[in-house]
């Protein structure tokens, strides 16, 4: 189980920033940091299941953590169908409903549940961005390396645009000759690379699955 306070301690080895005084403040490798578990999430979310949803005028809102939806069931074990929206289709209330679909920040039923039916959403979220030094990180250990990539790439990227007010490099306005430039690319060029070694194959539906009522 990894903390915010031994995160930003980790960072600060990585960044090589563990004098007395630090070259970094808290609140920079913060906002880096959370930059860097946002993007990361994209690629590895956080896998929720069953959360239930509260009703509030015919719609659900959904989780602030909220990525992608996987399924969503109601009642438990009775999974409903994604709608999709072409020319030509025309969805009407059933009895109990069977099709959801997600739309500014809500989820919305093709009817409405039977007393007691419980709105079951599983879905990607995003990872607990840290608040304090006690915060829990949800990623796992491992993929540390690639949080305190994304903030070394982050921190030369910010060096260098504080050399790049240097009278040396504003010759034509042409800043390309800026030496931390390619330092600031292979960071986040390596940062890249390692997410597509983590991420397996898979494969596409050339079908699509029925439902079973």
């Amino acid at each position: 189980m990894t903390t915010w306070a031994n995160l930003l301690a980790d960072i600060r080895v990585d960044l090589k920033d563990t004098g007395t005084t630090n070259r970094w403040t808290d609140a920079a490798l913060l906002l880096w940091a959370k930059d860097a578990i946002r993007d990361y999430s994209q690629y590895f979310p956080r896998y929720m299941s069953r959360v239930a949803l509260t009703l509030s005028t015919n719609k659900y809102a959904l989780p602030s953590d909220f990525l992608g939806a996987i399924n969503v069931e109601c009642p438990l074990d009775r999974f409903m169908e994604l709608r999709q929206t072409r020319p030509g289709n025309h969805y009407v209330s059933g009895s109990r409903p069977a099709i959801f679909y997600i739309e500014g920040g809500y989820l919305y039923l093709d009817g409405a549940p039977l007393s007691g039916d419980a709105v079951l959403l599983t879905y990607h979220a995003y990872h607990t961005v840290p608040v304090e030094n006690a915060s829990v990180m949800t990623f796992p250990d491992i993929d540390g390396e690639l949080i305190r990539l994304y903030i070394r790439a982050k921190a030369n990227e910010q060096i260098r645009g504080q050399q790049s007010n240097l009278d040396r490099f504003k010759p034509a306005g042409d800043r390309s000759d800026n030496p931390l430039m390619p330092e600031f690319r292979n960071l986040m060029d390596d940062y890249r690379q390692k997410i597509a070694d983590r991420t397996p194959g898979g494969v596409i539906l050339l079908y699509k699955p029925g439902r079973t009522r």
